[in-house]
């Protein structure tokens, strides 16, 4: 029969038809999912239904022996990545977004009209590279914004996006590659078109693994929006109220001399100022960058320093001075007070004694 199809199917072909089927299968699935991150998963199907379309339009070429009508989907893929990233991150779509796909509908009415569309391949590169630039600068632009709120599942998903848009901009590469070399050496040809089928099959089973094994990626709105005034408002409230908790915190341990109990800590604090014990330590933490014992002995340095000039420095020595001051052990009160003050005790009563 002359008008029966007639197939050729080689080792490449095989990787990609079993490629297109996988991408059209997840394409759809992801399309008709239901779950509360829908509009992004929709998004994601298309990329996929894309790469079908592409992988497609490549095999029909090469094991069918008849010329057929396929819709070009390789302006539309990058857009749709696009479009999924800045929904998952909860941005709004800019409206020149959508302008984004007329470039895949030119190309469509192009080839429609039977013109060669290998003569503007490297405008189509130029195109797709552009839109990859653009998406890493708002990758890197939002994870600036949204880094104090980041969760591990968080930072988890925006690594995996990456990890797609780079796959893209390896794909480029290759194909900018073998399409220079295709010049000088029509045999290797082949071999970039393999590394290429090879590299579409691990991205459609890819984003289809990550898909189904990190459920909470596709199916939970993961960044919220963030309102730059708002938070910012909201943060420079926190951080007042911190400050006055912090300011009452120390005031405090000072008029009490609570540093003054040699076995003072965390715990024993907590009990003598009646505020839980990881408050205190987050509140020592964040607003002295000290931890609990740099923190208390910044107290018994300066109390053995007022100790020195007093009464008391006539009949005490340094160890005792120091023991007054909250120090139970010499070697922790020689290391704490060189290391608040840059010289030894010793090496300050002797400047003090100079001074007078």
């Amino acid at each position: 029969m002359t008008d029966s199809l007639q197939l050729e199917l080689n080792l490449i072909s095989a990787i990609e038809l079993l490629t297109a089927s996988m991408a059209l299968m997840l394409g759809v699935l992801f399309l008709f999912s239901k779950s509360e991150n829908k509009k992004a998963n929709v998004f994601l199907g298309f990329v996929l239904l894309c790469l079908f379309g592409e992988v497609a339009d490549v095999l029909t070429q090469s094991i069918i022996e008849r010329d057929i009508w396929l819709v070009q989907s390789s302006l539309f893929t990058i857009p749709f990545l696009l479009l999924y990233i800045h929904q998952t991150m909860n941005s709004n779509s800019k409206p020149w977004f959508y302008f984004l796909f007329l470039a895949g509908l030119i190309q469509n009415i192009l080839f429609f009209l039977g013109l060669d569309l290998e003569s503007i391949i490297y405008i189509e590169y130029l195109f797709n590279l552009s839109i990859l630039f653009f998406i890493l600068s708002v990758l890197k632009s939002h994870r600036k914004k949204v880094n104090d709120f980041y969760s591990e599942l968080e930072h988890k998903s925006l690594h995996w996006i990456k990890v797609i848009v780079f796959i893209f901009f390896a794909f480029h590469v290759l194909w900018i590659i073998e399409d220079i070399i295709a010049f000088q050496n029509e045999s290797v040809v082949d071999y970039f078109a393999g590394a290429s089928a090879m590299l579409t099959f691990f991205t459609v089973f890819w984003i289809g693994h990550n898909g189904f094994s990190q459920s909470e990626t596709f199916k939970v709105k993961l960044f919220s929006a963030v309102n730059d005034e708002e938070d910012v408002k909201e943060k420079n409230e926190q951080a007042d109220e911190d400050a006055l908790k912090y300011n009452s915190l120390c005031i405090k341990i000072q008029e009490e001399k609570i540093f003054t109990h040699p076995k003072l800590n965390l715990r024993s604090l907590s009990e003598m100022v009646d505020v839980n014990e990881k408050e205190i330590s987050r509140l020592i933490n964040q607003q002295s960058n000290q931890n609990f014992y740099q923190f208390i002995n910044q107290f018994r340095v300066n109390e053995f320093k007022i100790l020195l000039e007093s009464a008391k420095a006539t009949h005490l020595s340094l160890q005792g001075l120091a023991e007054e001051a909250g120090f139970n052990s010499k070697s922790t009160f020689y290391t704490a007070f060189k290391s608040m003050e840059g010289i030894t005790p010793k090496q300050y009563e002797l400047l003090l004694k100079k001074s007078e």
